[in-house]
C-alpha cells in the first residue's frame, strides 16, 4: 500500500503541511504513525517506561528517607513501607507489559511492543 492510501485510509490530509513536515521529520513518518499497531506500540512504550521510572523513583526517595530516619521508629518503618510499594508497583509495570505482549502474541500481531523502538 502506497503513502497516499494509507494517508487516505486513516483520513489525514495527501498534501500540504503534511507533506513538507514529515519529510522534515524522517521517512515515512506519517506513515509509520497511520498504522494503529504503531500508535498502540508507542503508548505501551511510554507507560511502561514511565511507569519504570516513577516506581525506582519512589524507591530512592524513600531509601534516603530510611537512611536518614536517624532511629525514628516510626519514620523507618513508613520508608520501608514506601520501598516495598514501589517494588510491588515495579512488578505491577512489568507484569502489566508482559501481560500485554503475551495477548498480543497470541493474538497474531504483528506490533508487538517489544524492545524501546519508536515508530519515528
Amino acid at each position: 500500500m502506497s503513502l497516499a492510501n494509507k494517508l487516505l485510509a486513516v483520513g489525514l490530509p495527501t498534501t500540504g503541511w503534511n507533506d513538507a513536515y514529515a519529510s522534515s521529520l524522517g521517512n515515512d513518518f506519517v506513515a509509520k504513525w497511520s498504522v494503529l499497531g504503531n500508535i498502540n506500540q508507542a503508548i505501551i512504550n511510554t507507560v511502561f517506561w514511565v511507569g519504570i521510572a516513577i516506581s525506582l523513583g519512589f524507591g530512592i526517595i524513600n531509601g534516603v528517607k530510611y537512611a536518614m530516619s536517624g532511629g525514628d521508629k516510626y519514620a523507618a518503618q513508613a520508608a520501608k513501607q514506601g520501598v516495598t510499594n514501589a517494588i510491588i508497583g515495579f512488578i505491577i509495570v512489568v507484569g502489566f507489559r508482559t501481560i500485554v505482549t503475551l495477548i498480543m502474541r497470541l493474538l497474531g500481531s504483528e506490533n508487538v511492543p517489544t524492545g524501546t523502538n519508536m515508530p519515528f
